[in-house]
């Protein structure tokens, strides 16, 4: 892989030397086109997106400058696996399958297999541009990537922790780290704290699972003024039952588990995405 978006920008050239662009604005650009994938995007919008407040004309050449700086490092021809294309409407970065990180998620998330979900859950470091410093101007563009992208990556940690069959394994080791990378960026995701909760319950500790449900709960009131889904609460009513039984047959047993996941607080934009979702659940 030579092209990282998730978790922050990383571009390594065929060589395997680490690309460092002549602007910031050149390095969004090319994270722009890794986005947009073979479709590109037209030429006016980027040259409006990127360059507002600047006449069309100086848009179109700050854009083509931009373009140039990149194709210094990605230059057409030969064996090239990635390189700039298009004409004077669309600009295009082509790149091969394995060449970024975003189309190996996709992939392997598409795929399902229990091991393709573990490569794809080892890939999302992050938000897509994770700790890079996007402008006010450029956040509208980006934004509707990092949702869906963190969207799909909600998905990607349920449907792991529902394919975990036994303790011990990469897998499950893997899936314990995307939840808990996703609940550093906001404590208030339920499938995070879900897959936390099958987790410790597949380990045989129950009584943390529990608490981990407790922990989501007092997350959701604090942070929303809400309660947790139906999903949710019915997980941790089912690991109640199940405790109940487990402790009638063993009266004697002893449960030292382990103490649930704590992680900080999210930020103001993150709850405001998340209170909008949970208005528009009720």
């Amino acid at each position: 892989m030579r092209i990282r978006l998730l978790g922050g920008l990383e571009v390594t050239s065929p060589e395997h030397r680490q690309v460092r662009f002549t602007t910031r604005k050149t390095s969004l650009l090319f994270a722009a086109l890794v986005l947009g994938g073979r479709r590109g995007h037209r030429r006016e919008l980027l040259s409006e997106a990127f360059w507002p407040g600047r006449s069309s004309e100086q848009a179109r050449n700050s854009l083509r400058q931009a373009l140039v700086d990149i194709r210094r490092s990605f230059p057409a021809g030969g064996d090239a696996t990635v390189y700039i294309d298009g004409d004077q409407e669309t600009v295009a970065l082509i790149a091969g399958p394995e060449e970024t990180d975003i189309s190996i998620f996709d992939r392997k998330l598409e795929a399902g297999r229990t091991a393709d979900l573990a490569v794809a859950a080892d890939l999302y470091r992050g938000e897509v541009l994770s700790g890079e410093a996007i402008p006010d101007e450029l956040d509208e563009w980006f934004s509707p990537y990092r949702s869906t992208y963190q969207r799909k990556a909600l998905q990607l940690v349920e449907r792991l922790s529902h394919a975990l069959s036994e303790q011990g394994t990469a897998e499950e080791s893997t899936c314990e780290g995307l939840a808990e990378r996703l609940l550093a960026m906001d404590p208030t995701m339920e499938a995070a704290h879900r897959a936390l909760m099958r987790i410790h319950a597949l380990r045989g500790h129950e009584n943390a699972a529990l608490r981990q449900y407790e922990a989501c709960r007092a997350f959701l009131r604090k942070h929303l003024q809400a309660e947790p889904e139906a999903e949710t609460s019915s997980l941790a009513a089912s690991l109640q039952s199940r405790q109940g039984s487990e402790h009638r047959r063993t009266a004697r047993g002893v449960d030292v588990p382990s103490q649930p996941q704590v992680f900080a607080a999210p930020t103001n934009i993150t709850i405001g995405h998340r209170l909008r979702c949970c208005r528009s659940r009720i």
